[in-house]
């Protein structure tokens, strides 16, 4: 009888569940046509009935988005809750809290890494996406579904203490006079350095990088032991790098404070971390030099909606606040911070900044794409195997 008792109660939490997920998504859907006086009726009448937003974001930035948001729409104020989350505990956290009934459990989630993001959540409707008509003519169609809210770019910075590193093509960098210099993290252990070497393997780049490497050594790429000029480039590349440092902040400070001639590949925006006596230590190689082939990487951070919140309203609003200029741009938000980048066109960069447009990054930088590294299928698993036997070593 027992066993028929919780057999019943599991058939019941599941229906009730798929009931909730079928509610929230009808209400993005309709809420993707409103505007946003109509969405803040509805967010109020939401928050009245005892709702709470609680979303989790890799970036931490996104907190001050909120606390900008509260006082836009004052009505809301104390009902956004912000928690950090790390990228590597990003999806089993979202995957276990879901539908479980867990108190105070996500509502939303500012989220990276693109193709995780549809094997985890969308394609399990565990989540949903959402994007306003009303900005469909100025975000291109690539960043609707999923959401992209913002783009975060990893460039090549050195210690200039004794002058510069002299870089002007990524080949360079497998030089062994290289060893040991090249400060990046464990790309299995943070998804979108791994999605950067990925990336590094589709059509595109590899005809790239076999064109930088021509340009370098002034011969025509062969190789019996490598696929491609890529993997070559990713294998000498691994060889050299140091992981002494775990996060992009640490990696900023260090090549600060560090030995002359040291370079790291890490997040922009973490100059902010930098000691301020440290500062003119660093040198971003892009602006220096117009690098052959890349000088970073960029990424997408991703809104996505929980099937199981209780105000989807609420999570359309802030995601449209995300996107607008003023929730972009407002006080210590992303657009005053050096490396973080609107999908929506509208949006530019403030010229007091030690950075440029997200346009100008364009043809610098190597872009996440989601279609091709969730396109790869089984090669997913030998890529991965190459870069990871390289990392262990």
């Amino acid at each position: 009888m027992k066993r028929i008792l919780s057999l019943a109660l599991a058939l019941m939490m599941l229906f009730a569940f798929a009931a909730s997920a079928q509610s929230v998504q009808d209400a993005l859907g309709a809420a993707s046509a409103m505007s946003n006086e109509e969405l803040y009726e509805k967010a109020k009448a939401e928050i009245a009935a005892g709702a709470v937003l609680n979303f989790y974001s890799t970036t931490s930035f996104a907190e001050k988005a909120a606390a900008n948001f509260e006082e836009a729409y004052p009505e809301l104020k104390g009902k956004i809750v912000y928690a950090e989350i790390d990228d590597g505990e990003t999806y089993t956290k979202l995957t276990n809290q879901i539908g479980s009934g867990v108190k105070n459990s996500p509502d939303m989630a500012l989220v990276q890494n693109g193709p995780d993001l549809k094997v985890n959540l969308l394609d399990d409707e565990l989540s949903y996406n959402y994007f306003p008509e009303a900005l469909k003519d100025v975000v291109p169609q690539q960043y609707q579904s999923p959401t992209v809210v913002t783009f975060i770019n990893s460039l090549m910075i050195y210690n200039n203490k004794e002058g510069s590193v002299g870089v002007s093509n990524v080949w360079q960098l497998v030089e062994p006079e290289w060893a040991g210099r090249v400060f990046f993290k464990d790309p299995t252990n943070e998804t979108v350095n791994l999605n950067f070497l990925i990336m590094l393997t589709s059509p595109e780049w590899t005809e790239k990088m076999t064109k930088a490497y021509e340009a370098y050594y002034g011969k025509t790429w062969e190789s019996k032991e490598f696929k491609s000029a890529s993997y070559q480039w990713i294998d000498g590349f691994l060889k050299n790098v140091n992981y002494t440092f775990t996060s992009a902040s640490k990696i900023a400070t260090g090549i600060a404070s560090g030995a002359a001639g040291n370079m790291g590949i890490f997040v922009f925006s973490k100059l902010r971390k930098v000691d301020e006596n440290d500062r003119g230590n660093l040198t971003i190689l892009q602006f220096e030099n117009d690098v052959d082939c890349f000088s970073g990487f960029m990424y997408n951070v991703y809104a996505t909606v929980c099937s199981d919140t209780d105000c989807p309203y609420t999570c359309a609003l802030f995601i449209n606040w995300l996107l607008s200029e003023q929730g972009f741009a407002g006080s210590k938000s992303w657009n005053s911070s050096q490396g973080y980048y609107s999908p929506n066109t509208t949006i530019e960069k403030p010229e007091d900044l030690e950075d440029a447009a997200y346009t100008y990054w364009a043809d610098k930088l190597v872009f996440e794409d989601l279609d091709y590294i969730d396109g790869l299928g089984v090669d997913y698993g030998e890529i991965y195997r190459f870069i990871n036997v390289r990392v262990s070593k």
